[in-house]
């Protein structure tokens, strides 16, 4: 089952495997990316993270909507990283649901707008956030699991 659907630029790094992994108690981090899927040394590094009792794969996004929606009734404690909320929306729209998106890193400095030091999100990402928000979906907005979540507030009030 997928505990935590996150958005990170940075994809794989030290908050996820210190803080989110222990904090979810998660057993399995999924990278759902088609750039780096793309890449084997990108892959290989990433894989390369995982340790005992945590296993780390990278695949593509239509690939890793597809096994998480044949495996909804495993018992892994999955967490699934995308680059960017526009990913988590096409995971979305293949089928994948969840009831909150963790936006953990998202940096766009030009022509956009500062909700946390570490998430800067422009127009696009504003509207899918929005349509996100209609369909029901929590945003979480926090870069560590120890800190409170700060609210998104929609610039168009939706």
């Amino acid at each position: 089952m997928v505990i935590l659907v996150r958005v990170d630029d940075r994809l794989l790094h030290g908050q996820i495997i210190c803080s989110w992994v222990p904090f979810t108690k998660a057993d399995s981090l999924v990278v759902a990316s088609d750039e780096a899927a793309g890449d084997e040394l990108t892959s290989e590094i990433m894989c390369a993270c995982g340790c005992e009792g945590l296993t780390v794969r990278v695949e593509k996004l239509s690939e890793a909507a597809t096994r998480i929606g044949l495996c909804m009734s495993c018992p892994d404690r999955v967490i699934m990283i995308v680059s960017d909320v526009r990913d988590a929306m096409r995971l979305y729209e293949l089928g994948m649901r969840f009831a909150s998106l963790n936006l953990g890193n998202i940096h766009h400095e030009k022509n956009g707008r500062t909700i946390t030091p570490s998430v800067i999100v422009n127009g696009e990402d504003e509207k899918i956030l929005d349509r996100f928000k209609l369909l029901g979906v929590e945003i979480d907005i926090r870069d560590v699991p120890t800190k409170e979540p700060v609210e998104y507030v929609s610039r168009t009030g939706a």
